[in-house]
């Protein structure tokens, strides 16, 4: 080794020594001057079987036999039940460290609200992380409608669109740089998933993403979404290259697979009209939990598109997420809004988004603080952090209050 080398690694590890006491430091101070009083959880369900029959969509886009995941067409996967679960298990040990629930917790129905959409999916979801969150008794979850009936706080219709709704859209779907500048954002992993399938080369030209009435994504681009879909779906069920049909593809080029079928969800990350749309039941839920000061924590289970839209109508900036194949919103992902109050009681409130790792779906790996889920914070556009991170409750809440009452009159939403 050169003295060059030597002396670099000797550098590397002065900082190191140097960092990580302030790093811990500053997580003491966090816990010596606020306590964490609620928490407001936004879920994307776990692993589901593709939506796409095998039989159907999937048997033209190519000859290769699809796994077979053992449930119906978008039914919560065995595999998905215990990430879930694991994932619950890991919230109920942070939580019980932060003071939230003692380690003798009993079932208070008051403390608690599980609200799912109407999907077998949504709400297995709900169920599975809740017996890993409070294996001590049975939470109930709520959903309003028949089972795989969509609910319109998730899923909103189309009714009393203004056409200046249509306009704003289109508007800002030209600033993105319209549908071919969107579909070329995607052309690598379209022509991965052409060698996956042992395709002829899929042409962009027969994409087109439209916006009105809502997101429109038609031509070969549909069919292509749905079987990029399975393949990431197969990638989490088989973890090798049985779930790529034998061809071995490297963790970028998973991404890249990944970023077709996150077309539309990638469009909602970037459309705040139409994303403020879908989300405002949604986020006026997420006010009312906030506001009711008596609930300790809320689990909402929906979709990816659920996830997309909220993060958007509250302006959350873009960031990469490590060590996960889908860079918008992962599979089994949380949106998590927590409440921490101050000495002189305060609020202020913390943003991350918490989702298991690729590798850890693949493992079907025990979430544990040894082997913790991914995280990042997340921030806002326009509000600035304090020195320990968190923003005013009063602003938290005046940008909750600007998502849903911004353009609601081009819905036919009055808040």
């Amino acid at each position: 080794m050169t003295l060059r080398k030597t002396l670099a690694m000797l550098l590397t590890l002065l900082c190191l020594s140097i960092s990580q006491p302030a790093q811990a430091a500053t997580q003491d101070t966090l816990h010596e001057k606020y306590q964490l009083v609620q928490v407001i959880v936004l879920s994307r369900h776990n692993i589901r079987a593709p939506i796409a029959g095998k039989d159907s969509v999937l048997a033209k886009m190519t000859d290769h036999k699809w796994h077979d995941f053992g449930v119906k067409n978008g039914y919560l996967t065995a595999r998905g039940a215990l990430m879930e679960h694991y994932m619950g298990t890991y919230f109920r040990n942070y939580l019980q460290q932060e003071g939230l629930f003692p380690a003798d917790y009993q079932l208070q129905p008051k403390d608690l609200f599980f609200y799912a959409n109407s999907f077998q999916r949504t709400i297995a979801t709900s169920r599975n992380f809740a017996q890993g969150m409070f294996p001590e008794g049975a939470v109930d979850v709520t959903y309003t409608r028949q089972i795989d009936e969509a609910d319109p706080v998730f899923m909103p219709g189309a009714l009393n669109r203004k056409p200046a709704f249509n306009e704003a859209n289109a508007q800002e779907l030209q600033a993105l740089g319209g549908s071919q500048a969107l579909t070329a954002t995607i052309s690598k992993g379209v022509a991965t998933a052409a060698t996956v399938l042992d395709r002829p080369v899929i042409s962009l030209a027969d994409f087109n993403i439209g916006v009105k009435d809502g997101l429109q994504i038609t031509g070969a681009a549909r069919p292509l979404m749905f079987t990029c879909d399975a393949l990431v779906l197969q990638y989490y069920e088989l973890g090798d290259k049985r779930a790529t049909f034998g061809h071995e593809l490297t963790f970028q080029q998973w991404q890249e697979i990944a970023a077709v079928k996150d077309l539309g969800i990638h469009a909602y990350r970037h459309l705040p009209t139409l994303s403020r749309a879908r989300s405002r039941s949604l986020l006026s839920i997420m006010q009312e939990e906030l506001n009711l000061q008596r609930r300790k924590f809320t689990f909402l289970c929906g979709h990816d598109s659920n996830v997309a839209s909220v993060m958007c109508a509250l302006e959350v900036k873009d960031t990469p997420l490590p060590d996960t194949i889908e860079q918008e919103t992962p599979i089994g992902c949380k949106l998590v809004v927590e409440e921490w109050q101050d000495k002189d009681g305060e609020s202020y409130v913390s943003l991350k988004l918490v989702y298991p790792t690729s590798q850890q779906l693949a493992t079907a790996s025990p979430l544990t603080a040894d082997n913790p889920p991914g995280m990042i914070p997340l921030h806002l556009q326009n509000i600035h952090a304090n020195e320990d991170g968190l923003i005013t409750m009063q602003d938290f809440q005046q940008r909750l209050t600007d998502a849903i009452t911004s353009d609601a009159e081009l819905t036919g939403q009055h808040y």
